[in-house]
């Protein structure tokens, strides 16, 4: 009778292989109950600036979520350095940290106005906006692009220095950051060609709500870069190698 003597996955094999699944879980359930009350109360209660459960109120229950998940990214991206070796993860960090930056202390709205007074001023740019861009909109654009650029610009170059492995998971996160960029800034524009309308509140939750998302499923997925390169760091013996002996001088 054969008997197998080949053990299956260890007991930290297998939780690293599912542990970010409830976290993902966990986390876009807090997103879909944001975004399910934030449309309850637009549908009950209607538009209001200073009702902290709607997703577009500045301060509000869904802004502080995003900010948390923001830090955490960031602090996630500099372990994942950490433990590989490779300073694209830094690029990324810097990434999410300028983002942070920039909707807490409203930088893209302040310095936009700024910028939309110098274009209104010293350049030519007309009063009613242009095919619907507002010369505040279009500053704003301006300091989220130079806001973004450099950390971007670096990643691209240290993702193409990375190894095979932070290679591949440099594309995941490119792909995500590509979508947070998506419902950050582009649908933010679009959503200004129908603000005051339902369906600038329809945009504004896919907006506010996708951003939500992403970030979740971002944080999931560096979370599962980092127990994936903390397996592939952790040194295993084989259980056949066998234990050197001291070598005893003779005579001794």
């Amino acid at each position: 009778m054969t008997v197998d003597t080949k053990t299956g996955p260890s007991v930290r094999a297998r939780i690293a292989s599912v542990g970010p699944m409830p976290l993902l879980a966990a986390l876009v359930a807090v997103d879909l109950a944001l975004v399910v009350t934030s449309v309850v109360r637009l549908v009950t209660a209607g538009p209001d600036d200073g009702d902290p459960w709607l997703l577009e109120t500045d301060r509000g229950v869904a802004e502080f979520a995003g900010y948390a998940q923001q830090a955490a990214l960031v602090v996630l991206l500099l372990a994942l350095c950490r433990l590989t070796g490779h300073l694209v993860w830094v690029a990324y960090a810097l990434v999410f940290l300028g983002a942070l930056a920039d909707d807490y202390l409203r930088l893209h709205e302040s310095k936009g106005a700024w910028l939309a007074e110098q274009l209104s001023q010293d350049l030519w740019f007309p009063a009613d906006g242009f095919l619907g861009l507002r010369a505040n909109d279009l500053g704003e654009m301006i300091v989220w692009g130079l806001l973004g650029v450099v950390p971007i610009l670096a990643a691209i170059l240290l993702h193409r220095r990375s190894d095979g492995w932070n290679r591949r998971a440099s594309l995941g996160m490119a792909a995500l950051l590509g979508a947070y960029v998506f419902f950050g800034a582009v649908l933010d524009q679009v959503h200004v060609l129908f603000l005051g309308s339902w369906l600038g509140d329809v945009v504004g939750t896919l907006e506010d709500g996708g951003e939500l998302l992403v970030l979740s499923a971002s944080v999931g997925y560096v979370v599962g870069r980092l127990l994936a390169a903390g397996r592939h760091r952790t040194p295993q013996l084989p259980e056949s190698t066998p234990v050197p002996e001291a070598v005893m001088a003779p005579g001794r």
